[in-house]
């Protein structure tokens, strides 16, 4: 039975955005009735699973500098399989007053996944952590594939995360993330084992999240994917038991990725100890072969950061020469998706990929035209050409170059090197919206000077517009931000966070 296009595209909210199903659920079919679809895994996933997969296999000691070695336990993966201690950060599931238990069917599942269930079943249950259950709850589960040919397996919480109340615990923004490494030269990368399943699920809520298989029902005693809340759990027991360590300004954690950023080695290594310590202390543990140890450079959330520079990562860079054109509104949305993490590092991208957004609205009929395809190689083009960005000096002055069209407004933030010249922290771009599109040419400008400083960063309050499109303008207006500013009055002030 062919799959109609449009339920590829509708009924999926996934909490956890790594977590991509490879099978669509409609909400107008019977409960029972399952449509596989191929999971899609961009080129640069491709080609960092195939680099990864290179790499030679190396013992415990062989990936743990001498220097660190007494840590040695804090790297072990069978120590690590426990059911981990209760802490105030355990995860609650507070439900929304008078909700209903929702109860879904166990879905079929083909020979060789029924055998790879009794797998997951056995050493979960083993380590403690699920337990069978006879909860009125029931969330269904099943497996999807991952590119090296494994299973993963997936509890499909949406019904139980449409009765759950939020939690807003913040994630970090990256770019403030990144903006704290001004100055490092040693760097060391850490990623947590075992992730999620590090935090209980609070006692008295393990049954809400049960989940329902071929084999029985059962419920989870850690958080596992899917549920609603464990990013902002997760994060905020991070940022809780690294609090001083964070408040230092020598090291930031995203989730379960650590990074420790010093200018001395000395130094590099007393903090480094001091993490792994940490570690110990609270029953946490490390994948050695995912961690980085005294680099001058190393990727970090999709960058590659060094002294002082970033730089967009060659994996994700070679991704993009290889993208086919898409032939979606899904496709075009995944492309302009990872354009957007990196538009910092391209400029005027809102106005470049005008085309490609165009085609993702509603009311717009899909056909690729001939300025789809030239906005499409444009941005393939800006993507292997951007240039490396500098890190921000806040004790030194900024200079924003804006910039208006017909379709959007956009800026570069630079800033004068030892070198005497300008080099570029970041590009910011915006589309204008109908209304802003009938701004007179002048009006356009102002819009720019106003609107590109604001996302840059927290600029004086003073104005020095020099392009000539502003001397057609005959009223007096307030411009509240200034081209040439002065450092901010605080470095904690986020330069990129909006970027």
């Amino acid at each position: 039975m062919p799959i109609p296009t449009e339920w590829t595209i509708r009924g999926l909210n996934i909490s956890n955005p790594d977590d991509d199903f490879d099978r669509i659920l409609d909400p107008d079919l019977p409960d029972d009735v399952v449509f596989r679809i191929n999971r899609t895994t961009t080129n640069a996933q491709e080609l960092a699973a195939a680099f990864a997969s290179k790499q030679k296999a190396r013992t415990l000691d062989q990936m743990i500098p001498p220097e660190y070695r007494d840590f040695r336990d804090v790297f072990e993966e069978k120590a690590s399989e426990r059911l981990p201690t209760r802490r105030p950060w355990d995860h609650a599931i507070d439900l929304k007053p008078e909700v209903e238990p929702h109860s879904a069917k166990a879905y079929p599942m083909a020979p060789h996944e029924l055998k790879e269930l009794d797998k997951f079943l056995e050493e979960n249950l083993r380590k403690g952590y699920i337990r069978e259950s006879k909860s009125p709850w029931a969330a269904p589960f099943f497996f999807i594939s991952k590119k090296d040919g494994k299973l993963r397996p997936v509890q499909d919480y949406r019904e139980l995360n449409k009765r759950t109340i939020r939690n807003e615990y913040p994630l970090p923004l990256i770019g403030e993330l990144v903006d704290k490494l001004k100055g490092a030269k040693v760097f060391s990368k850490f990623d947590l084992r075992w992730g999620y399943n590090n935090v209980r699920i609070k006692e008295g809520d393990e049954y809400k999240a049960a989940f329902r298989c071929n084999r029985g029902l059962f419920e989870p005693t850690v958080m596992f994917f899917g549920l609603t809340n464990s990013p902002a759990t997760f994060q905020a027991m991070m940022n809780a038991l690294f609090k001083d360590l964070i408040d230092s300004g020598k090291v930031v954690i995203y989730m379960d990725d650590i990074l420790v950023f010093t200018e001395t080695l000395a130094e590099h290594r007393q903090i480094v100890r001091q993490v792994l310590a940490r570690l110990r202390d609270n029953d946490l543990f490390l994948k050695p072969e995912k961690c980085t140890f005294e680099k001058a450079e190393v990727e970090y959330l999709g960058l590659i950061v060094s002294h002082n520079q970033l730089h967009m990562d060659p994996i994700k860079v070679e991704g993009v020469i290889q993208w086919p054109e898409p032939h979606t509104v899904k496709q075009t949305q995944s492309f302009l998706g990872f354009g957007n993490f990196y538009r910092r590092f391209i400029q005027d991208f809102s106005k470049v990929a005008k085309p490609l957004f165009e085609l993702t609205k509603k009311t717009h009929i899909w056909q690729w035209s001939t300025e789809c395809q030239k906005a499409f190689d444009a941005l393939k083009t800006a993507f292997t050409t951007s240039p490396v960005l500098v890190m921000p000096d806040y004790d030194k002055p900024f200079r924003v170059e804006c910039d208006a069209s017909d379709f959007a407004t956009g800026a570069i933030l630079s800033q004068q090197g030892p070198d005497n010249q300008w080099h570029p922290i970041a590009y910011y771009s915006k589309s204008l919206n109908d209304a802003e599109r009938n701004y007179d040419i002048y009006d356009k400008e102002l819009l720019a000077i106003i609107r590109c400083p604001g996302n840059l960063a927290p600029l004086s309050r003073r104005t020095s517009p020099s392009h000539r499109d502003l001397d057609g303008s005959q009223e007096p207006r307030v411009l509240p931000y200034s081209t040439e500013t002065q450092p901010p009055s605080s470095p904690m002030e986020p330069l990129s966070h909006q970027i």
